[in-house]
C-alpha cells in the first residue's frame, strides 16, 4: 500500500505560501538563510507534498516557522491523518486475515500429510528405472537477456558548452544583487543567488517560467531576443515572474 502525501487542500496552501513569499518579494534561498530551514522542505511545502519530511512533527515545525515568517494564518494539512488510517485499517485487514488463515493452515496440513503418505505408499511399490535422456534430446539453456531499465533524465534542460548556439538558450548578466527560481511544469528545479557581474547561461525548452528578485539588476535574452524584465514587475518588491510559453 502506498500512501500519498499531497492533497488538493495541501497544494492549496502551499500555493498561498508561495504567492505571499513573492508578494514581499524573497526568493526561496533567502528565506532558507533567515529561518535556517533547508530549501528542499520550503519547496516541499510550497508544492503541498509532504513526503520528504520524516515525520509529522518534523513537517508541522517547519510549517508553523515559515507561517509565522510570512505572517499568515492556516491550518496544518491533514496529509498524514489519512495516511495513519490507511495504515490502521492495512494492519486490522492483516489481523483478520492471519486470524482466519488459522484454520485453513491446519486442515491443509492434515490434508498434505495424508496426500504425502499415500504418495510414499505407491513409490515402494514401483520400480525405479535407470533411464538416461538421449543427448540428442537435451533442451540446452536458452541465453538470458537482461534488460537494464535506464533512468529517464529530464531531457528539457540541456546545458550546453556552445556560446555560439543561441536555440533555447536563455543568458542572463546581472549588474546589481538579484535572484532567480526557474521551474518546469509549475517545479522548481533551480534557485540561485547573484552579485553584480555574473552570468548565467543555460538551454531551455518551452515551456517554463522564471521568477526575478530586483529586476532592474539583470538583463538578458531568449533565443537571441531581449527580455523585458521591467515594465510588468512589481514597483515596490521589484519581483517579476516571466513566462515562456511555446510558440
Amino acid at each position: 500500500m502506498t500512501y500519498e502525501f499531497k492533497s488538493a487542500s495541501s497544494a492549496k496552501i502551499g500555493k498561498k505560501f508561495k504567492e505571499k513569499r513573492i508578494e514581499l518579494g524573497f526568493s526561496i534561498i533567502q528565506i532558507s538563510e533567515k529561518l535556517f530551514i533547508n530549501k528542499d522542505y520550503l519547496n516541499a511545502i510550497e508544492e503541498g507534498d509532504y513526503s520528504i519530511f520524516p515525520s509529522e512533527s518534523f513537517a508541522r515545525a517547519y510549517f508553523k516557522k515559515y507561517m509565522e515568517y510570512l505572517n499568515i494564518e492556516n491550518d496544518f494539512p491533514s496529509v498524514f491523518e489519512k495516511n495513519v488510517e490507511k495504515k490502521h485499517k492495512k494492519i486490522s485487514k492483516e489481523i483478520r486475515f492471519n486470524s482466519s488463515s488459522g484454520k485453513n493452515f491446519i486442515y491443509i496440513s492434515i490434508f498434505t500429510l495424508i496426500a504425502l503418505s499415500i504418495f510414499a505408499y505407491f513409490l515402494t511399490k514401483t520400480p525405479v528405472v535407470d533411464e538416461k535422456i538421449p543427448e540428442n534430446q537435451i533442451i540446452p539453456f536458452k541465453d538470458i537477456t537482461v534488460i537494464y531499465e535506464t533512468v529517464k533524465q529530464n531531457k528539457s534542460i540541456v546545458i550546453s558548452d556552445d556560446n555560439t548556439n543561441i536555440l533555447n538558450k536563455l543568458v542572463l548578466e546581472f549588474i546589481d544583487e538579484c535572484w532567480i527560481e526557474l521551474y518546469l511544469d509549475e517545479k522548481l528545479i533551480e534557485a540561485q543567488n547573484f552579485k553584480s557581474g555574473d552570468q548565467y547561461s543555460k538551454v531551455l525548452k518551452p515551456p517554463f517560467k522564471i521568477i526575478i528578485g530586483n529586476s532592474d539588476s539583470v538583463k538578458g535574452t531568449y533565443n537571441g531576443e531581449y527580455i523585458d524584465f521591467i515594465t510588468n514587475a512589481n514597483r515596490l518588491t521589484k519581483v517579476n515572474i516571466i513566462y515562456f510559453l511555446n510558440e
